[in-house]
């Protein structure tokens, strides 16, 4: 798949929060996926810290415009909200109330994911993928230990965020992604799988660099079950072939004719 213009390769977005922003970073999820693309796609990170799902309405129009043009609709969108919304509402006893601005209501919560999905289907020429990302279960206790530590949170303050709340979201996504009818990566699933599931967070909330493993498999998976024509194809497969996914643009160093590259390089633009 080659997309018109001067950096021509698909595009894949990814679309949250914290736990999106910061997936760049070393070991980060979307650090993982970039490195798998190299050279199949670009993977652009749209990630927003602190935001939840009615915040990220407002960003809609700016980023997954309607009148875009076809070279700008990315293949694949991921979508990862819901571990803010999924902060308790106030009042809590000893919290302060801007300790619950990020809730969401779980029934506002599902419409605006559900238009979210929509925007994106809209964008361009409305090719564009949407996979549904749950949000991971939280250990609500080390994520009161963090708040006290860090912001001198009273101990005995009730907490703002808790396991049974963030799992009652993630079942949320799953309606949601059936009722679009789009695949889901399971996020929420796949660290409840692993045993010691709490070590994978960073402070009860944030992943650290073992959950943000576990996120990429999820994805990876997702990907492969549900869109494997964007799988990585081996760099040295023909364009045009029949080898499934995504190709590399222009051919593997390995395929050039030393002796004469212009013949390599005129024969692959013939098979695009």
């Amino acid at each position: 798949m080659v997309v018109p213009g001067p950096f021509g390769r698909p595009q894949i977005c990814l679309f949250g929060d914290s736990i999106t922003q910061f997936s760049f970073e070393l070991g980060g999820w979307g650090a993982v996926l970039a490195s798998e693309y190299q050279r199949h796609a670009d993977v652009l990170l749209r990630g927003y810290s602190g935001y939840n799902t009615r915040w990220a309405l407002e960003l809609l129009p700016s980023l997954f415009p309607a009148g875009c043009s076809a070279s700008q609709t990315p293949v694949l969108v991921t979508v990862f909200l819901g571990a803010n919304d999924a902060n308790r509402p106030a009042p809590l006893r000893l919290q302060p109330e801007a300790s619950s601005r990020q809730h969401v209501p779980i029934d506002e919560y599902c419409a605006n994911l559900a238009a979210i999905v929509q925007a994106i289907r809209r964008m361009g020429d409305g090719t564009a993928r949407v996979l549904l990302l749950t949000p991971p279960p939280v250990d609500g206790v080390a994520w009161h230990a963090h708040c006290a530590r860090s912001y001198g949170l009273d101990p005995h303050a009730e907490p703002n965020r808790d396991f049974e709340t963030t799992a009652a979201y993630a079942t949320a996504a799953l309606t949601v992604a059936g009722a679009e009818a789009i695949p889901v990566a399971d996020v929420h699933a796949a660290f409840l799988a692993q045993a010691d599931w709490k070590s994978l967070l960073d402070d009860g909330l944030h992943p650290n660099a073992r959950g943000n493993a576990v996120i990429a498999d999820a994805v990876r998976d997702a990907i492969g079950r549900n869109f494997p024509e964007l799988v990585p194809a081996n760099p040295l497969s023909p364009p045009g072939g029949a080898a499934p996914g995504l190709q590399v643009d222009f051919p593997d160093h390995k395929a050039v004719d030393a002796a004469d590259p212009a013949a390599t390089f005129a024969a692959w633009r013939t098979k695009i």
